[in-house]
């Protein structure tokens, strides 16, 4: 591979975008604050509280409320970074572009650690369900659960959820037959697996990226301002090392969560249990 046409703005773009389509944590977050993100640095997330809402009262003088301040900060402190080579006489005897079969390795190494970064923050939920055995015949109550806290907390009644699940629980999903939907070969690359129920508006991900809480999974249930996410690409280089006769890639992510609104976002930890066997 040749590194002539290589601009390191264009690659770190490209490579940044072909992040969002592996994550499922980070792309399922607020990503609005996404800017020139620098390690050490914080960003800012703007916020507001409730506004007051009194009686009104004929002849009587309006009372002027001031406002909530809720802005958050945003530490930039995760850095993750690649670096590989190819040998000259490994790339001619190679069929196919090693180094783009490298580079893509790369980026959904970097995408998994993000994501496992993103749902490391299960303990700032504001919501916990403690399910000590997940089954078939459990896990829609299970799952109930947690919504119910969360429409509890005022979160919007048409807000869209966010189900992300473990593969054993989506295995106990799976038996109870509460998926619907058909996802197409473009989503499930995605982690996009289905709705739960017919009428609920909560769209379900499956994902090997969860935390544990005491050898059990913690499942999110969000919608999307539960965390705010922002990271760059910050540099993409391609290179000649001195000491010996390849082409080397070296690449380095860095970026930052936080749980800006805990009341939106529910944490189910739990265990699993046997099926009855017929």
């Amino acid at each position: 591979m040749s590194f002539q046409n290589f601009i390191p703005t264009v690659w770190s773009a490209q490579m940044l975008t072909a992040l969002k389509n592996d994550n499922v944590a980070v792309r399922l977050s607020d990503a609005r604050y996404r800017a020139d993100a620098k390690y050490g640095a914080e960003i800012k997330i703007n916020g507001v509280g409730r506004v007051a809402i009194r009686d009104y009262q004929k002849g009587e003088p309006l009372v002027r409320d001031g406002w909530e301040d809720q802005s958050t900060m945003i530490r930039i402190d995760q850095q993750k970074y690649f670096n590989f080579g190819v040998d000259d006489i490994d790339k001619r005897q190679a069929q196919g572009d090693l180094i783009a079969a490298l580079r893509e390795e790369a980026k959904a190494s970097l995408a998994d650690a993000a994501d496992s970064y993103v749902y490391s923050l299960q303990g700032d939920a504001g919501v916990r369900i403690q399910q000590q055995t997940v089954t078939a015949g459990n896990v829609l109550s299970t799952i109930t659960s947690a919504i119910k806290g969360l429409y509890k907390n005022k979160v919007p009644k048409n807000a869209q959820f966010s189900l992300e699940v473990s593969p054993d629980f989506l295995e106990k999903m799976l038996l109870a037959d509460i998926l619907y939907g058909t996802p197409n070969e473009d989503s499930m690359k995605n982690g996009f697996v289905g709705r739960v129920g017919k009428w609920l508006n909560v769209h379900v991900y499956m994902t090997n990226n969860l935390s544990q809480q005491d050898g059990q999974d913690c499942i999110f249930l969000r919608t999307k301002r539960a965390i705010a996410f922002v990271d760059n690409m910050s540099q993409v280089e391609a290179y000649r090392p001195e000491d010996s006769f390849e082409d080397a890639l070296k690449g380095l992510h860095v970026y930052g969560a936080k749980v800006v609104r805990p009341d939106e976002l529910a944490v189910i930890q739990c265990g699993y249990g046997e099926e009855t066997k017929i």
